[in-house]
């Protein structure tokens, strides 16, 4: 009953995906974009780390997740993204975990920090490298069954990144039992300029 369970809902956001996004060109927006990372001299620069991904034992698998996110270099993405597929449950916690970190972590450095009570995040400029293309990574987050986890990493960054197109899933996502799910869809919609009510935020 379980597995039947997991398999319906796992089609029912298929269903909702396939319906509201474009993935095969989110898809290849986000292979261009790793492309133009230069993600495996990461994989020189930390051929251990990469290994441990690699291994039989999810122990090692997330020891190798954890020292790539660590090095909070964006190469690292492609490295951990499929993880977010193993088998073992808490690899691909560690996975969302990661990425979702990573995420945060370069999108606060350009917040805006003369509204300190909101987190406002500045466009990057023509230098910096834009996160969007990680929209694909959000919506295969979101086709994964509510386990509390992966849902909240993927609305956490569909917030930093000022995804406003994933807003319809953000209000899905406000009827998840978990309350680490509806808090983090919650943050999301403000963040974007949405409420939870439906209306728009205003200052």
């Amino acid at each position: 009953m379980l597995l039947l369970f997991t398999v319906v809902m796992g089609l029912t956001a298929i269903a909702r995906g396939d319906g509201r996004h474009d993935e095969e060109a989110l898809k290849r927006r986000y292979e261009a974009f790793v492309d133009s990372l230069h993600h495996r001299r990461l994989a020189d620069d930390y051929a251990g780390a990469v290994r441990n991904l690699d291994h039989a034992d999810p122990k090692r698998q997330i020891i190798g997740i954890n020292t790539l996110a660590a090095t909070d270099e964006l190469r690292a993405i492609l490295w951990i993204v499929p993880l977010l597929d193993a088998e073992d449950h808490g690899v691909r916690i560690h996975a969302g975990l990661a990425l979702n970190r990573l995420v945060a972590s370069h999108q606060l450095k350009r917040r805006d920090m003369s509204q300190p009570e909101k987190v406002i995040i500045l466009p990057p400029s023509p230098n910096e490298t834009s996160l969007k293309p990680m929209s694909w990574v959000i919506l295969k987050m979101l086709k994964k069954p509510d386990d509390g986890n992966a849902h909240a990493y993927a609305a956490n960054m569909i917030g930093y990144l000022g995804l406003e197109e994933h807003e319809p899933d953000l209000r899905e996502l406000l009827r998840s039992r978990h309350p680490a799910v509806t808090n983090a869809a919650g943050r999301a919609l403000e963040m974007i300029g949405s409420s939870a009510d439906g209306g728009l935020s205003h200052d």
